[in-house]
């Protein structure tokens, strides 16, 4: 496969989202009830705005806005379930999970006994917790019982105690599930990173929406490494393929590092040089407001000076940590953001400043998921550091580019991405 139309997978991810459930409307209705969900509301926590705005105007229909708690259960020894009133996502509340530090994780589950059709769909949820830095999501569908399971996850790195959306990508498939006929959910909160402490987290509006018949793969290369150039690009050229480089501008030139000629020409072939602050070893959050707002400010416009200003409109995270001071600020200076999420993501996005990249040296794991998101019509987004001496060989990565090529997938760049992208985040 040459690097495929992109223009027609713009439009058929866009028209996905557009069309939202109309082939399954009726019956996730028929799920949610006649007792109140509410079809559209604000939350209560006082924003305005873009924000709240963004919450109404989501690509695809809810499936569940957790107004009824009562067809939610708490599994056996794995935490408590309670309405969150405070500061819900839409409605009146949201469902808080928590679990005490000596229990493994938080679950809940429901059952559906006619079952639900969710084939080609994607499904994406509002997520808020605290408490701790990082936290692992997983969504599973029992289609039609727990021999066949379908799984997506996500870990989420932050903003802690602050409603953002994930857009869930599929992790791993158990027998054969049939997506015309699930008949449970459940939902399972987990510790990441650090394993000590409580687990607190809320959930809500849980939504649908049909996903596009072909699945993507970005090839996202990061740090403005010098071998980004002279060991990937000729290989990315021989497929048609164009990548997207997180650029330090300060890094621009340095050893080892990309020239200002090498972006020129990578850019000049396709590809998008996407902002990436300077952090040295600390996250965003670790700096002051003012300095978070400087390196963020900086950087975009650093890029849009050398003439890059369609790749300045993306942002890749430093460490990929991001507090809630560099959230609002890279919603607020750019269109797009990408972070480490350990899986593929959900088409088409409701939060598009929250797109999760894994690992693309990760041998048949990275396989495995450009082959669900060609399979489930997901974004896998593969992220690279260095190729050749001191990372990924060469061979390896010629191996996944050709792994990629045979694959019913389009090659996106951000830019490509954010054409189609509609929808909002928090």
């Amino acid at each position: 496969m040459t690097n495929r139309n992109r223009r027609s997978f713009v439009t058929t991810v866009a028209a996905a989202g557009t069309l939202g459930l109309a082939g399954c409307l009726s019956r996730m209705r028929e799920w949610r009830g006649a007792d109140g969900e509410p079809a559209t509301s604000q939350s209560s926590d006082g924003n305005d705005g873009d924000e709240a705005g963004d919450r109404l105007s989501l690509p695809g229909d809810p499936i569940d806005r957790f107004e009824n708690l009562g067809r939610w259960t708490p599994m056996i020894d794995a935490g408590q379930l309670e309405a969150g009133t405070a500061d819900p996502y839409v409605g009146s509340q949201s469902a808080h999970l928590t679990a005490a530090e000596d229990t493994e994780y938080a679950a809940v589950y429901r059952t559906i006994p006619d079952g639900l059709d969710l084939s080609d769909k994607s499904l994406s949820l509002a997520v808020s917790f605290t408490g701790r830095e990082q936290l692992h999501l997983t969504l599973e569908l029992f289609a039609p019982n727990s021999r066949n399971v379908h799984a997506m996850q996500r870990t989420l790195v932050g903003p802690t105690d602050r409603w953002v959306r994930v857009d869930f990508g599929t992790d791993r498939v158990e027998g054969q599930p049939d997506l015309t006929d699930v008949r449970e959910v459940r939902l399972i909160a987990r510790r990441r990173a650090d394993s000590t402490g409580p687990i607190d987290c809320r959930v809500d509006d849980l939504r649908a929406v049909d996903r596009p018949e072909t699945g993507a793969v970005m090839l996202l290369f990061d740090g403005t490494l010098e071998s980004h150039y002279t060991a990937a690009f000729e290989q990315l050229q021989a497929y048609g393929f164009a990548g997207v480089e997180a650029v330090i501008p300060e890094a621009v030139g340095e050893t080892g590092r990309l020239t200002n000629a090498a972006l020129s020409e990578l850019d000049a072939a396709g590809w998008d040089m996407a902002a990436r602050p300077r952090t040295g070893a600390r996250s965003l959050d670790e700096f002051p407001p003012e300095t978070q707002d400087e390196l963020i400010r900086g950087t975009k416009a650093a890029l849009e000076s050398r003439g890059f200003a369609d790749g300045a409109k993306h942002f890749v995270t430093p460490r990929n940590v991001l507090g809630s001071t560099a959230r609002d600020l890279v919603r607020e200076y750019h269109e797009q953001a990408f972070r480490f999420g350990g899986g593929p993501n959900g088409l088409p996005l409701t939060d598009p400043h929250n797109a999760g990249f894994f690992a693309g040296d990760a041998g048949d794991v990275t396989k495995s998921y450009v082959d669900f998101a060609a399979e489930y019509g997901q974004l896998a987004v593969l992220h690279f550091e260095h190729i050749g001496e001191n990372g990924m060989s060469e061979r390896a990565f010629a191996d996944l580019l050709e792994y990629v090529d045979t694959q019913d997938v389009d090659v996106v760049t951000a830019t490509d991405l954010l054409e189609r992208t509609s929808g909002g985040d928090r």
